[in-house]
């Protein structure tokens, strides 16, 4: 069962979303003892990833999901048992084990079928009178009938099966090349049957064969095989040596890998009647059983959010997942869940902020590197304290970090925001989700991307616009926007793509002309832009 607390921020993750989740995750496993795990939802941009390589760590794992799997649940081990094996020994471990499945396995372990108590039962109660289509090896039937190889033969069984309870020219008018012969203290039998191309005797009552028989046995490559029990015995246990591979299911065979989802699992047993379904690993070996039982009732994966509250924004398969915590400093959004939560929402600049409060209620002191992305997230977040967002405790939090870091944040800020306003290489896809937020507001969908710059990015607006135009049509949306906001100038040039532009002009109280805008003050998506878009789009609604 996966025991792990996955810590994720938000889509098209930007600097405090990564660092807030590594930051709580240091935290959580040093304060509460939790294997807290830091995640990301997308590629870190080149700000964040300036920020890591200068503190030296390593970004958070990638996941596409928290949809629970069969590895995150408790599943059967399996009862594995080689192809080869008699029937017998599945059975009594399958007794042993209290289970009434086996997995049936090769020599490398690689899975071959299936093996239940009905099937051997079936097999156990049919009367068999041919062994040619199971090649039983001569070692299993010694085995299930506690016998002695005396000679190997040919070291399998097979052929009709016949009890030579008959006179001696009734056997031998029955005898085809390569039979099995069931004879008890007989020899001129024994020699007769040799002689006439059996390919085995199973000499029963305990009795052994006389010399000459053993070595005529011999010459001609018979296997003889010396049992206690007696002939009736030995005809009814005889089934119980073909090897399991013979009596396995090993068509249609449904199987799982340990990254299937539980969903997609259950929909997938509800088309079958199976017991029992196997899980293999990437080379086929099988690892474990799994039945419906085990997804009836399962835990589902511990999450915690940080820079986010919203479904838009979050983790695919998050109202599967178990949400333990919300830390964030945006407007409410609508995640929902069953049951009470700590909930931390602050109006400050940077959720890192806040994180770096809770390091202090707990008397935690962050080590430097620690210290230094969650300095560089509200650097980032507030642009160097010029951003509306921005309160007193985001100053007072990121001096006493940098202060821990070891940093200036003058000199460290210009070299992280020149390395961040870089678009060098990049795609206008690339540009537009490099910080890029959906929201919803009634039936109205936004869209509302943001970037820093130093200086007007020239021509590669217009490929950026025509991008634009092509995801408002393919995603469904009402608005989209970038905000290319400029560091040094304290404002935003705006890129929109829309139907509704009356809106637009209502929500910022301009005239628009063009396919951009400029706003002169505006930094924050936050608190300047998605407010008065908010405001415009309910007064369509009156």
């Amino acid at each position: 069962m996966d025991s792990r607390i996955y810590i994720i921020g938000h889509k098209n993750p930007d600097t405090d979303s990564i660092c807030s989740a590594i930051a709580y995750a240091y935290f959580k496993r040093q304060h509460s003892g939790v294997d807290a795990v830091p995640c990301r939802l997308g590629p870190v941009n080149a700000e964040t990833r300036f920020v890591l390589n200068h503190f030296g760590l390593e970004e958070p794992e990638y996941i596409e999901n928290v949809y629970t799997q069969i590895k995150d649940i408790n599943y059967d081990r399996p009862l594995s048992v080689n192809g080869s094996w008699p029937m017998l020994a599945a059975w009594q471990l399958m007794q042993e084990s209290g289970m009434g499945t086996v997995c049936v396995v090769d020599d490398s372990g690689k899975f071959l079928g299936l093996a239940t108590l009905g099937d051997l039962a079936k097999v156990y109660l049919s009367q068999m009178n041919s062994l040619e289509k199971f090649n039983i090896p001569v070692n299993n039937a010694a085995s299930v009938l506690s016998g002695e190889v005396i000679t190997p033969g040919k070291g399998q069984l097979g052929g009709n099966l016949i009890v030579a309870a008959m006179s001696l020219d009734e056997v031998v008018k029955r005898i085809q090349p390569g039979d099995t012969i069931i004879v008890g203290d007989r020899p001129y039998i024994q020699k007769a049957a040799i002689e006439y191309g059996a390919g085995a005797l199973i000499i029963t009552g305990g009795i052994r064969p006389n010399d000459d028989i053993i070595e005529l046995s011999r010459r001609h490559g018979v296997s003889l095989i010396l049992v206690p029990c007696n002939t009736f015995d030995t005809v009814k246990y005889i089934s119980q040596s073909i090897p399991i591979s013979y009596i396995m299911k090993e068509r249609d065979i449904v199987s799982f890998s340990e990254d299937d989802y539980i969903h997609e699992v259950t929909n997938t047993m509800s088309q079958y009647r199976y017991r029992n379904f196997p899980v293999v690993d990437e080379n086929g070996a099988v690892i474990g059983l799994i039945s419906r039982r085990h997804v009836l009732d399962y835990e589902t994966k511990n999450v915690i959010l940080v820079d986010h509250n919203e479904f838009s924004q979050t983790v695919d398969g998050i109202n599967e997942a178990n949400i333990l915590e919300i830390i964030d400093h945006h407007r409410l959004g609508g995640v929902v869940t069953d049951k009470p939560i700590l909930f931390k929402n602050q109006p400050v600049g940077c959720t890192s902020t806040i994180i770096y409060g809770i390091y202090e209620d707990a008397g935690v002191m962050p080590p430097p590197e620690i210290a230094g992305i969650m300095c560089a997230a509200i650097i980032s977040d507030t642009l160097i304290f010029k951003s509306p967002t921005c309160t007193p405790k985001d100053i007072e939090a990121a001096h006493s970090l940098a202060s821990i870091a070891g940093i200036d944040i003058k000199s460290f800020a210009g070299m992280m925001f020149k390395e961040g306003t870089s678009l060098d290489g990049k795609s206008p896809e690339d540009i537009f989700f490099t910080d890029f937020k959906e929201f919803h507001v009634d039936d109205f969908t936004i869209g509302v991307g943001q970037i820093n710059v130093l200086a007007d990015p020239g021509d590669i607006k217009r490929d950026i616009l025509s991008y634009m135009k092509g995801l408002k049509e393919k995603g469904n949306y009402d608005v989209l926007l970038l905000m290319l906001t400029n560091i040094i100038d304290n404002g935003s040039e705006i890129l929109w793509v829309s139907d509704y532009r009356d809106m637009l002009e209502r929500a910022f109280s301009i005239d628009i002309y063009g396919n951009s805008f400029y706003l002169p003050g505006v930094v924050s998506r936050k608190n300047q832009v998605i407010p008065p878009i908010i405001r415009a789009v309910k007064s369509l609604k009156k």
